[in-house]
């Protein structure tokens, strides 16, 4: 559970510099949130079958270590931007920067290493 916690923490805060006072922070916080559930719900979708059961185990730590460690608010807005990084038309040029961005993010962190 700790080593989860601190994978989400090193996840959200190795996204863009959150910069700014009061509600500039919570919005800059948000949209990152959201961003990371967007990237990796496009990972998801561009990964080859062998490797998504993968990415949903990592998704599934992410948003428990948000429950955890923001609320479900928070939690509920990454599985939303996941949602729609699976389910929306994307640019499949784009798809190993999605999964670039996505295994940057993750690979230190995965428990199982």
């Amino acid at each position: 559970m700790i080593k989860t916690a601190c994978m989400l923490c090193a996840v959200l805060f190795s996204l863009p510099a959150i910069a700014g006072t009061g509600e500039d922070d919570d919005a800059r916080f948000e949209e990152s949130v959201r961003n990371f559930g967007f990237t990796s719900g496009a990972a998801h979708q561009c990964a080859e079958p062998a490797k998504r059961p993968q990415i949903e185990s990592d998704a599934l730590k992410a948003f428990s270590g948000l429950v955890r460690l923001f609320g479900t608010d928070h939690a509920f807005m990454y599985a939303a931007a996941f949602g729609a990084g699976t389910a929306m038309q994307i640019d499949r040029s784009k798809c190993p920067d999605y999964a670039a961005s996505f295994d940057k993010s993750m690979n230190k962190h995965r428990s199982d290493r």
